[in-house]
């Protein structure tokens, strides 16, 4: 089950789309900033918080009220990828095309897979000579709490 977030924005929804019109856009649908993506569609706002592979992405979908001049953000954060709606025969064909392409690449993966792993290996051992410790990723909960609270001027609630 996915853990719920909640955001208040001190202002009307209109207030609020009107404080993204100081980022780049694509054609008032997309807003770019720093590694984040807020998407207008249908009256909907979604919020990119990270990528998730080739095509693929994390995004805060929220619920949106207005009430009292304030707009409240509540909703969850889910993955979502274009591929995820194909049907029927596309399907099929894409799924054929997809497990010839592993056959083909299977060798090159393995082979790839074991360099990586020597490099990796002789990282580890590099940083325990030196006792350096590995740099802290950041977490998809932190990348949220970042777009909302520091670029877009909600808050936590």
């Amino acid at each position: 089950m996915s853990k719920s977030y909640s955001f208040e924005f001190s202002g009307t929804k209109e207030m609020f789309l009107n404080q993204l019109n100081k980022y780049p856009n694509n054609n008032q649908k997309f807003f770019y900033f720093d590694d984040y993506i807020v998407e207008l569609s249908n009256g909907d706002i979604r919020f990119g918080v990270a990528r998730g592979g080739h095509s693929g992405g994390y995004w805060f979908v929220p619920t949106i009220t207005e009430i009292d001049g304030k707009t409240t953000f509540c909703g969850t954060i889910e993955y979502s990828d274009p591929y995820t709606s194909e049907k029927g025969i596309k399907k099929i064909v894409n799924k054929i095309e997809e497990i010839l392409l592993w056959i083909i690449l299977i060798p090159i993966i393995i082979i790839v897979t074991i360099i990586v792993k020597v490099c990796l290996f002789f990282s580890w051992v590099v940083r325990k000579i030196l006792k350096r410790t590995k740099p802290k990723e950041e977490s998809l909960e932190d990348k949220l709490y970042n777009l909302m609270e520091y670029h877009l001027n909600c808050t936590r609630q």
